[in-house]
C-alpha cells in the first residue's frame, strides 16, 4: 500500500491523512487480545510502562477492578518483547505508507496502546507530539490505529488541520510530567476536525498537528494503538544520559546511520 497523490498532498497541507484497512481484521482482534491479556489476564507489562486513569488514581471515579480503568501502556519495550506489537510495527501495508513519507529508512520512537474505558476514559487536551521528543528535524510521523470504531461520542481523534505549519508551540504540564498541553496558544474543539474511524484503519498525523481526544461517555471501548516513526537520519537533541528513559529508537527497515538516532 503506498499514498495516492492525492493523500500525499493531504498530508503536506493538512497535516494528517487516514488510511483504511491498515489493518486486517484478524490483525485487529489478535491485537485486542494481546492487550486484554495485559489488562485483564495474566501477562504483566514488565518491559513497559501502565498507567490509570487519573480520576480512577485520585479516588474520584470507582470500578470494578483496576483492569477496567487502564488508560494507557508506553515503552518501546512492548514491540522489542511482544511478538503481536512487533507484527504491527513491521506491518507492510503501515511501513510503506511511513516510508511514502519519510524515506526508506526508519527507525520507531514510540509505540504506545491508549485506552478509552467505557464512561471513564478522560479527555487528552489540545497537544503537539514533537513535545516530547528532543529530536529533529521535526518530522515523525505518528500512526494512530483503531482497534475500535472511533466515534466523537467515545474520543476519537480531533485534529487541528494546517496548524502543523505554525511550528513548535509552548506546552505545559497538567496531571503529571508525562501528561502536557499547548500553554502558548487556545484551541477549542470549534478549531478542530473529529476524524471517526472504522477498526483497523489508521491515522497518520505529523508531529507538529495539534490535536486532542474528547472523554469517552459511551458503554462501548476505544482503544487504540500507536506507532510513531522517524528518519533513520534524525537525531537526538540530547544526550542518552540527558534524555528521559522513554526516549530511544527501534530499527523498522532500511538503513542505519552513524550518529544518528
Amino acid at each position: 500500500m503506498h499514498l495516492s497523490d492525492a493523500e500525499f498532498e493531504q498530508y503536506q497541507t493538512d497535516g494528517y491523512v487516514v488510511v483504511e484497512d491498515a489493518l486486517s481484521a484478524e490483525m485487529v482482534e489478535t491485537v485486542r487480545e494481546r492487550l486484554h491479556e495485559y489488562t485483564h489476564g495474566d501477562r504483566e507489562p514488565e518491559t513497559f510502562q501502565s498507567q490509570l486513569e487519573p480520576a480512577v488514581e485520585r479516588g474520584e471515579i470507582e470500578v470494578d477492578e483496576q483492569a477496567d480503568a487502564v488508560r494507557k501502556f508506553e515503552g518501546l519495550g512492548m514491540v522489542q518483547n511482544d511478538d503481536v506489537f512487533r507484527d504491527v510495527m513491521q506491518n507492510d501495508r503501515i511501513t510503506a505508507v511511513a516510508a511514502d513519507l519519510l524515506g526508506p529508512n526508519l527507525k520507531l520512537l514510540r509505540s504506545a496502546a491508549m485506552f478509552k474505558p467505557p464512561q471513564v476514559g478522560s479527555e487528552k487536551g489540545f497537544h503537539q507530539d514533537a513535545a516530547y521528543y528532543p529530536i529533529r528535524p521535526l518530522d515523525h510521523v505518528t500512526v494512530w490505529i483503531a482497534l475500535d470504531d472511533a466515534t466523537p461520542e467515545n474520543g476519537c481523534m480531533q485534529v487541528v488541520p494546517g496548524a502543523h505549519t505554525d511550528g513548535l508551540l509552548g506546552h505545559e504540564a497538567v496531571e503529571y510530567d508525562t501528561d502536557i498541553v499547548i500553554g502558548e496558544r487556545d484551541y477549542e474543539p470549534a478549531d478542530a476536525e473529529p476524524v471517526p474511524m472504522e477498526a483497523g484503519s489508521a491515522l497518520f498525523t505529523h508531529c507538529l498537528v495539534p490535536h486532542y481526544t474528547s472523554p469517552n461517555d459511551t458503554d462501548d471501548w476505544r482503544r487504540a494503538l500507536i506507532m510513531s516513526y522517524m528518519n533513520a537520519r534524525s537525531r537526538f537533541t540530547k544526550s542518552a544520559a540527558d534524555r528521559p528513559d522513554w526516549v530511544d529508537s527501534v530499527h523498522v527497515r532500511g538503513e542505519e546511520f552513524p550518529g544518528c538516532v
